[in-house]
């Protein structure tokens, strides 16, 4: 048996009586039509069941309908070592859902530093992820005048367009908890890397110290070898190995990356501290280790997914030449665990 053929523009503008010319305009919302005549059109396309050649159009218009996503490259992480993380996996997970909705695909791209390479690749416009001090994919982006959305703020400020957390809230929310629970010298542990987040997260956090007149202290994990994930949690925990041996020791740690928590967390257990009886721990950021590790971790939940849906649907807004916002923030929720004395919240 033969297959049935699809249906072709040609098949529509018979049924209503029209030319080709005329049925293109009305399914792309372009052309001088009545709105009665659009809707019938519309509707004659959809009982035929017809469905626009995404390779044609792409031709007559210039465009791929593909979203990049450009992974991060934090110190010397190789890609296959940032997907191993969860925050990126939903990243990627969500960006492509929300990409495909918005009939459009999704090509993950590692950390290109060279426009040569990047414009090689037919996307419309890229989603930029975690951008850092002195980024070379921001000039990258800037050079080629690809159209673009940053996942985080950037510290040189060329990203017009950004989907962020509210980073001050999150600092100020970890502190205010952790003060309750009755903590007087909360350190702050942070990255070496140059991430705009992590900037901002240390002036909060001296600005809060100063006006709860409490010691500032502000330590950074030095990170030689961050070829894997795991090493992450152990720059953590030779820092913290140190700082907890000392007389003058913290009685909390506010811990700045995925894995410092775990880090904090191994280095106080072999040290004979308490979690959470001598010593508080929490991380800035939600991760699955965080939930089952002894005692689970107090953490901010950033809501990964919900950023990346933003990210990719103000892409496709700016892309349609209707960019209803330029920034967004999204609400953190605060999800406090056994490791600063309180009761697991509810998970959403």
């Amino acid at each position: 048996m033969a297959a049935r053929s699809k249906p072709t523009l040609k098949d529509v503008a018979t049924a209503c009586g029209v030319s080709i010319g005329t049925v293109s305009y009305a399914l792309n919302g372009k052309g001088r039509l009545d709105d009665a005549t659009r809707a019938r059109i519309r509707e004659a396309a959809d009982r035929l069941g017809y469905t626009p050649n995404r390779v044609a159009r792409g031709l007559r218009s210039g465009r791929s309908s593909t979203l990049g996503l450009l992974m991060p490259a934090p110190v010397s992480l190789p890609s296959r070592e940032v997907f191993s993380t969860d925050w990126y996996a939903q990243v990627a997970m969500a960006a492509a859902e929300a990409a495909f909705h918005a009939d459009h695909a999704l090509l993950l791209l590692p950390a290109v530093h060279d426009a040569a390479e990047l414009s090689r690749v037919p996307v419309d416009g890229v989603i930029v992820a975690d951008p850092h001090r002195d980024d070379p994919r921001l000039a990258v982006l800037d050079q080629l005048g690809v159209p673009t959305v940053s996942l985080g703020h950037d510290a040189a400020g060329l990203m017009r367009h950004y989907v962020a957390p509210d980073t001050k809230s999150i600092i100020r929310q970890l502190l205010d908890h952790i003060a309750e629970q009755g903590a007087r010298r909360i350190l702050l542990l942070t990255p070496e890397a140059g991430w705009e987040w992590a900037r901002v997260s240390i002036s909060t956090y001296r600005h809060w110290c100063t006006s709860q007149g409490r010691p500032s202290m502000v330590v950074t994990a030095r990170m030689p070898d961050a070829s894997s994930a795991a090493a992450f949690e152990e720059a953590a925990y030779r820092e913290m190995r140190r700082v907890l041996a000392e007389d003058d020791r913290p009685d909390a740690v506010v811990a700045l990356c995925l894995g410092f928590g775990l880090g904090v967390l191994r280095a106080a257990r072999e040290l004979g501290i308490r979690v959470p009886e001598d010593l508080l721990v929490a991380q800035d950021v939600d991760e699955p280790a965080l939930h089952s590790s002894d005692p689970p971790v107090t953490a901010v939940d950033l809501f990964p997914r919900r950023q990346a849906t933003a990210a990719v649907q103000m892409l496709v807004s700016d892309l349609a030449g209707d960019p209803a916002q330029s920034a967004i923030t999204i609400p953190v929720a605060l999800r406090a665990r056994a490791s600063t004395r309180a009761s697991t919240t509810p998970e959403n």
